[in-house]
């Protein structure tokens, strides 16, 4: 589906501020197959897998996305992606993370052409509820604005 590498942009102090390490980034795409020529041992490259045909550049510039792709039918992945809860709360913390990532999406300056705005968030069961209610919110349909939810399996839901 991607035609180009998947741009994956991780604000470094999740993964580092000063000598602490917060995510060991490398070792985690290490484990699940995705390896980096780079010598200098950086987070911030370009990750490939033997077993899959494609790439994944992570970097840390702000305000392009958190994830994007040139795609097969021409358009432009534009996914804003948030973490969150899987299981219910008193708390919803589910409307402000989604109201965010959409403000964060129609915020971004520079926009290619044929844009598919997105917004990411897990598949929970709370999530998956506001997701199907906003899909149908007139404002998000006519900016095209596609609201995912991605459950732990990796399966994507609402493209």
């Amino acid at each position: 589906m991607a035609t180009s590498p998947v741009r994956v942009a991780i604000d470094g102090a999740q993964v580092k501020t000063g000598d602490r390490i917060h995510f060991e980034l490398v070792s985690f795409m290490k484990e699940l197959g995705w390896t980096t020529t780079q010598a200098s041992g950086s987070w911030q490259a370009t990750y490939m897998n033997k077993c899959i045909d494609g790439a994944i550049e992570i970097h840390s510039a702000p305000g392009q996305g958190d994830v994007t792709a040139a795609l097969s039918n021409g358009h432009t992945l534009i996914a804003e992606a948030k973490k969150g809860p899987l299981s219910r709360s008193k708390a919803s913390q589910e409307y402000p993370l989604m109201r965010e990532a959409i403000g964060q999406l129609m915020t971004i300056e520079n926009i290619p052409d044929k844009p598919f705005l997105s917004i990411a968030v897990p598949h929970s069961p709370k999530f998956a509820e506001l997701a199907e209610r906003w899909r149908r919110a007139p404002l998000i349909s006519q900016a095209g604005i596609k609201i995912l939810t991605v459950a732990q399996s990796g399966e994507v839901h609402g493209f």
